[in-house]
């Protein structure tokens, strides 16, 4: 079954109303998702990390197993791999991509032994990959040599983020695509919060629940119960995440009114690295599963899908996959790991 028929179906059976669970989406019969592996050249690992919403996504690749090589940005545009390149240093990988397939991202590398950071925000500019500036001594004081860069817009704005070498003074920028060259301190949000995810048209959800959008804040909303509750991804105006409901992790939803949704059969594991929460501009959310419905917490695997905070139906295969991103198309990216090789392996998937 198609995504776009499956939320049809839904919306027409009424399944779709705020903090409603129905039997007829608890089944993990809705849909089959079918793997395709990208291939990545004769590069060793590699793992997909943003899409354009239309099918094509971004990530990274890394060339080989020799001491010392270092990750470079990848693309894959109707399933042809790119090498993106590293943006002028040693390492750097995608973290965003939009509609247009303009990708931004971040260089990050450590001289052994001297404690020195390098890590430097990018974006694609005319088939290549620049470095993104640091602010000036007019707008911050010196020392703010670290940037990073989180989303990038529909216009092209990437939104991100600026620190000292020591981590300190986490300050929220954004370089805007209408003027090269140049970064902007955006006014209203909350000082020394990391940006957590940045929607399409430039709005900012941050570590803390709060919500930026065009210099007015707000928070997201909670429930009874939930605690600890972070976003993770945001698109069109709904937020997903994880928090604490009642002493057990699970996935929290926010739609357009911020209104707080626990995802139902949800969980989610931190420690291991392994992808959090994805949603796509109709609200069709990745994530997590709990362990009565499939997931392992240990090992962190076992995905799920929910529309708009209603559950649809298992992801692929529980011990394999790992979807990062979800589309607006409906098509998933992400990776498998081998435990054997420690490598990873890029992938899609189509629901079919």
């Amino acid at each position: 079954m198609k995504l776009g028929s499956l939320c049809c179906a839904l919306l027409a059976a009424g399944l779709l109303a705020s903090g409603q669970t129905a039997a007829a989406a608890d089944t993990t019969a809705a849909c089959s998702w079918k793997p395709t592996a990208l291939t990545a050249g004769t590069s060793v690992s590699a793992k997909v990390t943003a899409t354009d919403g239309n099918g094509n996504f971004a990530g990274w690749a890394l060339p080989t197993d020799q001491f010392g090589d270092t990750v470079r940005a990848a693309s894959w545009t109707n399933g042809t791999y790119t090498d993106l390149g590293t943006a002028g240093t040693n390492g750097a990988a995608v973290t965003a991509e939009n509609r247009s397939g303009a990708v931004a991202g971040t260089a990050y590398s450590t001289m052994f032994g001297s404690g020195f950071i390098f890590e430097k925000a990018f974006k694609s500019a005319g088939g290549t990959l620049v470095q993104l500036p640091s602010p000036t001594s007019s707008q911050l004081p010196a020392g703010y040599t670290r940037s990073a860069a989180v989303g990038i817009t529909g216009s092209g704005d990437v939104i991100g983020v600026v620190r000292k070498q020591d981590g300190s003074g986490l300050t929220a920028v954004r370089w805007p695509a209408g003027q090269p060259g140049t970064v902007t301190l955006l006014l209203g949000v909350p000082k020394g919060v990391g940006v957590a995810a940045v929607d399409t048209d430039g709005s900012i959800a941050f570590a803390n629940g709060d919500l930026w959008r065009d210099g007015t804040l707000t928070h997201l909303g909670t429930l009874p119960g939930l605690k600890y509750a972070w976003p993770d991804a945001m698109k069109n105006g709904r937020v997903v995440g994880y928090g604490v409901y009642n002493g057990k992790n699970v996935g929290v939803y926010w739609d357009q009114q911020r209104a707080a949704h626990v995802l139902p059969k949800s969980s989610y594991n931190l420690s291991n690295g392994n992808p959090g929460f994805s949603i796509n501009s109709s609200g069709l959310i990745t994530g997590r599963l709990d362990e009565a419905d499939g997931g392992d917490d240990l090992a962190g695997t076992g995905y799920g899908v929910w529309d708009q905070g209603t559950f649809v139906s298992t992801f692929g295969d529980l011990k394999a996959d790992l979807p990062v991103v979800i589309g607006d198309d409906g098509t998933a990216g992400g990776y498998r790991y081998d435990s054997a090789t420690r490598h990873s392996t890029a992938y899609l998937w189509r629901c079919e």
